[in-house]
């Protein structure tokens, strides 16, 4: 395997733990992923930077799903790109939620684009990512 093959499979694993710590609702799992200057831009809202401002925006999405309960999520990312340390992908999300109490569904979509930074162990983290909702 050449170290461009190593390299994709070390961000496909960064894929899998992506989606099941979303699966999960585990939200340290998921700040893992992150670099500590993290930077999220949302459709809506406030640019959230940092590991800190990241569990604060995670811990209030899942306090507004709290009647409800992911039960799929997947990427379908169109292009991964390595320069040097860092890394671009670029694709669509999807997900599904169901409610604890009466089974009735949201579903949302939408396109993701992400900066990844390789780590000193070899694996990936999100340094930074933006994405939209499909209406």
């Amino acid at each position: 395997m050449n170290k461009k093959d190593v390299l994709l499979k070390s961000i496909e694993e960064l894929h899998e733990k992506d989606k099941n710590a979303s699966l999960s609702g585990d939200i340290e799992s998921l700040l893992s992923l992150f670099t500590e200057d993290g930077i999220l831009i949302p459709e809506e809202g406030d640019i959230v930077k940092g590991k800190n401002n990241l569990r604060r925006m995670l811990k209030q999405n899942q306090k507004n799903l709290k009647g409800y309960h992911l039960v799929e999520y997947k990427h379908d990312f169109k292009e991964v790109t390595i320069v040097d340390n860092f890394a671009y992908e670029w694709g669509y999300y999807s997900g599904k939620y169901i409610s604890k109490s009466d089974s009735t569904e949201i579903v949302g979509s939408g396109k993701l684009l992400r900066i990844l930074e390789l780590q000193n162990d070899g694996s990936w983290k999100i340094s930074r990512s933006i994405w939209t909702v499909d209406k």
